[in-house]
This record gives C-alpha cells, sequence and structure tokens, in this order.
C-alpha cells in the first residue's frame, strides 16, 4: 500500500506526506461520522393560505 502512495505522488509531483495527511483526515472524518450520525431536528414546510401568501410552517422532529 505505501508503494502505490508513492507512485501516485511521483505521478502527482507532490510530496508523500500530503497524501498520507489527507488519508488520515478521511479515516478520522469516517471515525467522527460513524461515533455521532447527523439527524435531522427540525422540518420546514412552505404551504400557500388562502389569500396566496407564502406561509412557512417549522416542525420539530421528535427522533
Amino acid at each position: 500500500m505505501l508503494e502505490s502512495i508513492w507512485k501516485i505522488s511521483d505521478l502527482l509531483d507532490i510530496d508523500p506526506f500530503w497524501i498520507l495527511i489527507i488519508l488520515g483526515l478521511l479515516f478520522l472524518l469516517f471515525v467522527v461520522k460513524c461515533m455521532f450520525p447527523w439527524k435531522p431536528e427540525f422540518k420546514s414546510k412552505k404551504t400557500k393560505d388562502k389569500d396566496g401568501n407564502d406561509v412557512t410552517i417549522h416542525y420539530h422532529l421528535d427522533v
């Protein structure tokens, strides 16, 4: 695996350190997303009233 990182860094003409940093940050992002999944807390719905005005209704989701 490290040889492929070195080959890719040679093709892109950059230091292998930056590729390792990017891979480490992607792994860290994956771990954080698994530990703290995103869940929506609010929902908004746009409707029109009888006069034709736009009305936005906000709901709080009990998830």
